[in-house]
């Protein structure tokens, strides 16, 4: 066993991001890691929190890693998986769909979408050998419920995922993975607890995600806006967003006739709101902006939280569109793990400004250098990385020092027997 690649948790954004994409990457590949200062950037002493320690802990069981120092809090951690593909990981046959289906249970609103995105290139790749050691002959989809937060301040919403995230994953190659919202649960006006399933279709066995470019977004065709909030406030909503698009209807639309869809559900408290708005391109490319209203709301004074809330989503979107960008700015560093994973070379263009290039986000570049010191794949500054072209069965020695499982092993201890050493 390899000694544990070591990850200082402080690093550029220096948050949660860094600790999921490097468990995912070493369940995924078998290398084991030691994180050390986890959050160290963050208030209130950083540390593993609830949504964190619910992913570390199923990728941990599914994958049969021996752990050391996990627990709520904890800033330093070690996880080692076993290269045993014995899944110790319970499933079961769900009817109709004849998914295998687990759940994570969380017992406050964690961000559910963190956790999924965690576990996500997991499922992809080793949901075959899942359906294999449960005696199936088929691969069959993996159904995944988790409970905790649909709707949490600085995490991607449902709402987000659903609408932007999973469709731009399609385009790129990805199974399908289609969702079911039971209900919402949220970190603003109280905390309440929600619940999503969503089912991934794994690759099959052998199979490697495509290498994939977004370098042409085309034009921007239409907007879909998702508004959650109480009741009483649909009417203003829909005013303000009508003034709002009309207003900049050239930034959005240019001389063409605006595509616009509103939809609104009631929030059921009078401090929850929230915004979406999804730009789609022809090609079908997706550009999102949203905020989960986080500020303090004084008595008779929910108009001007409305106007702010919609001022600064509508400009944040036709700021993403007016770069040309292919991806917007959270998009892109999702994007990161399966262009480090994608068989050859994976192009996503940020878009320019000013006549540069757009700089990628800080949590962009962390996903990058998280990606460079697990596996050795390294981004340049169009965005592009050569992937590795990762399929199960995949072992790593060395950073970046990739050989494909015991096959190739094979081969060079004959070799080696062949010169007579």
């Amino acid at each position: 066993m390899a000694s544990p690649v070591h990850l200082e948790g402080t690093t550029l954004e220096g948050g949660g991001q860094l600790l999921r994409i490097a468990i995912g990457l070493s369940s995924l590949t078998k290398t084991p890691i030691r994180i050390t200062n986890i959050r160290g950037k963050r208030s209130g002493g950083g540390g593993l929190k609830a949504q964190h320690l619910s992913s570390v802990q199923w990728l941990g069981k599914a994958s049969n890693a021996k752990l050391s120092g996990v627990g709520l809090k904890s800033k330093e951690i070690t996880f080692t998986p076993s290269t045993n593909l014995l899944q110790t990981m319970e499933f079961h046959e769900r009817a109709p769909s004849s998914a295998l289906a687990t759940q994570i249970t969380q017992t406050t609103p964690g961000s559910i979408n963190l956790v999924f995105q965690a576990i996500l290139p997991y499922l992809l790749f080793w949901g075959s050998e899942i359906s294999q050691q449960h005696g199936l002959d088929c691969v069959r989809p993996i159904r995944v419920r988790i409970t905790g937060g649909t709707n949490v301040s600085n995490s991607p919403s449902y709402d987000y995922i659903s609408q932007v995230l999973l469709p731009m994953l399609s385009l790129i190659g990805i199974p399908k993975v289609e969702t079911e919202l039971h209900s919402r649960g949220w970190s603003q006006g109280g905390s309440k607890l929600g619940a999503v399933s969503y089912t991934i279709t794994p690759l099959a066995p052998n199979e490697t995600i495509p290498a994939f470019n977004l370098t042409d977004r085309g034009r921007i065709q239409s907007i879909k806006a998702t508004i959650l909030a109480p009741k009483v406030c649909e009417s203003h909503f829909r005013d303000e967003l009508d003034v709002m698009f009309s207003k900049r209807r050239n930034a959005i639309f240019g001389n063409r006739d605006p595509e616009v869809e509103i939809y609104f559900e009631d929030s059921r408290h009078d401090k929850r709101f929230y915004l979406l708005l999804v730009a789609t391109a022809t090609n079908g490319y997706k550009l999102g902006r949203d905020w989960l209203y986080d500020h303090g709301i004084r008595a008779g004074r929910i108009d001007t939280a409305i106007s702010k809330l919609a001022k600064k989503v509508v400009n944040d979107l036709i700021a993403e569109i007016e770069h040309g960008g292919c991806v917007d700015e959270y998009m892109r560093d999702q994007l990161v793990v399966f262009q480090a994973l994608a068989k050859g070379k994976s192009k996503v263009f940020g878009g320019r400004k000013n006549g540069f290039l757009v700089e990628p986000s800080l949590h962009t570049k962390t996903a990058q250098w998280v990606a460079n010191e697990m596996i050795g794949v390294k981004f340049d500054e169009e965005g592009g990385c050569e992937g590795i072209g990762y399929t199960v069965g995949d072992v790593f020695f060395e950073r970046g020092e990739k050989r494909k499982g015991e096959e190739e092993l094979v081969e060079v201890v004959e070799a080696i027997k062949g010169l007579g050493i």
